[in-house]
């Protein structure tokens, strides 16, 4: 694992969910980006502790719905402190390329010494189930 130089916080996320649009890269990210006690919190569907549970998670919800990557689309980023708030529609990726439905996300991370020590996204959990439901039938 190759540590990031410490960026400014905006930075350290902006590439972080860059990471997501290649094979492996959610992982890769978490790998690079989190640290043994970072919490990560799909706020009313799921919460990860540490690297481990993360890429356990990803690999779930990957799996579930056929995903290869995620294309981000980061709407707006604002910075406070060492707290990111994005604003983002994430798109789910087939291994073919095809979108198979797409997220608009509120996220918050807290980064610390260039590492996410927090990041908690909110969203239409149940928009959200509807779209995956669609798209794990082949209608997404």
């Amino acid at each position: 694992m190759t540590t990031p130089s410490v960026l400014a916080p905006a930075e350290t996320v902006t590439r972080f969910l860059a990471m997501w649009e290649a094979p492996g890269g959610l992982d890769q990210s978490v790998r690079d980006y989190f640290t043994a006690t970072t919490v990560w919190e799909n706020v009313g569907l799921a919460r990860t502790t540490g690297v481990d549970e993360a890429i356990a998670l990803n690999h779930q919800l990957m799996d579930s719905f056929g995903l290869a990557t995620i294309k981000v689309d980061n709407l707006a980023v604002a910075t406070t402190g060492s707290k990111v708030l994005t604003e983002r529609i994430d798109h789910m990726v087939a291994a073919d390329g095809r979108v198979l439905f797409s997220a608009p996300v509120m996220g918050i991370f807290e980064i610390a010494d260039g590492k996410i020590a927090a990041w908690r996204d909110y969203f239409d959990s149940a928009g959200a189930a509807a779209l995956m439901a669609g798209a794990g039938k082949g209608e997404g």
